[in-house]
């Protein structure tokens, strides 16, 4: 099938959110096309090239994603909220449009029912809350509980799509259908976010008490 398609410098996850602001012609267009037709984009990350100007080189593997709300701007730009549904892999390119266009097949994630799937998911939810609940402690806000998808496949996919990860750590886990697989490198990278988080923590809290020492 063919579908037209958003490279960007984001990685996008099925069963996660996307907000877009639209402002160049060419994506004013399609995104105009797909609210008319009640079609689906697709979202891949940018393997070479920029988000504006000249049509960039994308990954291969990116996720459909499905307009959920749009606010039109009076100067005739778009803000625009999209939900991520399905990955896919791109087959071949077209150009003929003035925004790329790609034939594309979908992909499905593998082993979900394989063995151990319950406690590498059990794994990691902790780490996932632990993660947030430490970046907003730094930020100096407030942790509240994030009610998580129960199914396995989308736990891991919404937990990649909303952790502080370089872009191409999450496009390896995006191009990873094995679920066991994408569950332990999960617990690998969160693990290693935590320890992070929690060191910078930790200094935050003995500059501010040093300084109230002091004062």
């Amino acid at each position: 099938m063919r579908i037209p398609l958003f490279p960007l410098r984001t990685v996008l996850f099925p069963h996660t959110a996307l907000p877009l602001h639209i402002f160049e012609e060419r994506y004013r267009l399609m995104i105009g096309r797909c609210i008319e037709q009640r079609s689906t984009f697709g979202v891949a990350l940018i393997r070479s090239g920029e988000e504006v100007g000249e049509a960039a080189e994308p990954h291969d593997v990116g996720t459909t994603a499905r307009i959920a709300q749009v606010q039109r701007l009076p100067d005739g730009k778009l803000n625009l909220v999209a939900h991520g549904e399905r990955r896919f892999r791109i087959i071949a390119l077209d150009t003929n449009e003035p925004y790329l266009q790609g034939d594309v097949e979908h992909l499905a994630s593998e082993d979900v029912d394989a063995p151990g799937i319950g406690e590498a998911a059990a794994r990691v939810v902790p780490l996932f809350r632990e993660q947030q609940r430490l970046a907003l402690a730094i930020g100096g806000q407030w942790s509240r509980e994030i009610e998580l998808p129960s199914d396995h496949d989308a736990l891991a996919d919404y937990v990649a799509g909303n952790s502080e990860l370089p872009a191409e750590e999450k496009q390896a886990l995006l191009e990873m259908l094995s679920l066991p697989a994408r569950l332990e490198r999960l617990v690998q990278l969160l693990d290693r976010r935590v320890r992070a988080l929690t060191d910078l923590w930790e200094e935050q809290r003995r500059k501010k008490f040093a300084g109230e020492r002091l004062n």
